[in-house]
């Protein structure tokens, strides 16, 4: 790729030779020959460039270039930058077009033009694989389920039976999307054999998942399907690794959610939430349109519309902040508690004495 191309999709300036081939990106110190972009925009980066072996460096726009090598000067912000960089040159995982050898693929599955199957996969009957979507090694999707377009299956993910997948959806390792979900009412057994303790009797899931366009959900997450209807994750949505998302659960567009976060069954998020790492949300409530649930706070009741919440049971953040501030406090009401009680003692003393 040609350091023109890459000031372009940057939008930034470009000083010194555009048709400088480029074949990576890497950190100042890490530059190994001309053909190296090193990325310096944080100062910690940037005091390593005098020394950089690299033949183009990606710099802000206030800082001067260095003499030995062109420069893309950048005057937006970093994490933005690293985005599109980042999107340029990863290549994906490696797989070739086509259904290999040692897949599993029902007669009936319909599989799109330049999909790809990788070896072991299984793809079962009635499934839909779209043109250009990627189905790498150990791979499982089951009976009635459709995938769009363009996207990206990693090993070992199960996608159960009569779910449903947008176009450009990527998921990573070992999820599984529709499974069973926990759904179990204590019931008393009519022999008695449980000696009067209530046994749980499961509900089974009836119903499937519906991924939107553009959703990414990480390595090791868990989507139960609905009981009756859809489990369903919104376009744009962005899921982290471990997050497990319960039956009924719905969830808007362009949501960010966190790694280890828990979503109980039934909970309604809307569009534009952030939910932090390692949330727990109880069953049956809502979370308003661009609200903001803060890093391992325990959620009992609805959220309004961009609200931020914060603790453990989770409230507003700054009555969360407030309670805190009020705690540490009470070490300093020790010895003025100690001292009035030292006084109403002496002061007993005294009537006692009349």
């Amino acid at each position: 790729m040609q350091l023109s191309d890459i000031a372009s999709a940057l939008s930034a300036k470009l000083s010194g030779d555009g048709g400088l081939a480029i074949s990576r990106i890497v950190h100042p110190a890490d530059a190994a020959a001309k053909d190296d972009l090193a990325v310096a925009l944080s100062r910690e980066a940037q005091a390593h460039l005098a020394g950089t072996r690299a033949g183009a460096v990606l710099i802000p726009d206030a800082v001067s270039p260095p003499e030995n090598a062109a420069a893309i000067l950048f005057g937006g912000n970093e994490r933005v930058a690293m985005a599109i960089l980042t999107a340029l040159f990863d290549p994906g995982p490696a797989h070739e077009t086509g259904v290999h050898p040692a897949a599993v693929v029902a007669p009936d599955a319909v599989i799109g033009q330049g999909a790809s199957i990788g070896p072991l996969a299984v793809v079962g009957p009635g499934s839909t694989i779209g043109a250009g979507t990627v189905v790498l090694a150990q791979a499982s999707v089951g009976v009635g389920v459709v995938v769009g377009r363009d996207c990206m299956i990693h090993p070992g993910v199960r996608l159960c039976d009569r779910v449903r997948l947008g176009d450009r959806v990527v998921v990573h390792c070992n999820t599984v999307i529709g499974s069973d979900g926990f759904s179990f009412i204590p019931v008393s057994n009519p022999d008695g054999s449980s000696n009067g303790i209530a046994q749980p009797k499961r509900t089974h899931s009836l119903g499937t998942v519906v991924i939107g366009d553009d959703v990414e959900i990480g390595a090791g997450t868990t989507i139960d399907r609905a009981t009756l209807r859809e489990t369903r994750i919104g376009r744009g949505t962005k899921v982290d690794n471990q997050v497990q998302i319960g039956h009924n659960v719905v969830i808007g567009e362009n949501c960010v959610i966190c790694g280890m976060t828990g979503i109980a069954g039934s909970v309604v998020i809307g569009e534009g939430v952030v939910i932090a790492s390692g949330v727990g949300l109880a069953p049956h409530l809502t979370v308003g349109d661009g609200a903001t649930i803060t890093a391992s706070a325990r959620v009992a009741g609805h959220v309004p519309a961009g609200a931020v919440f914060s603790g453990s049971p989770a409230i507003m953040h700054d009555k969360a902040v407030t309670r805190l501030a009020d705690i540490g406090r009470l070490r300093q009401l020790y010895p003025r508690v100690d001292d009035l009680k030292k006084r109403i003692e002496a002061l007993e003393n005294v009537v006692k004495g009349r």
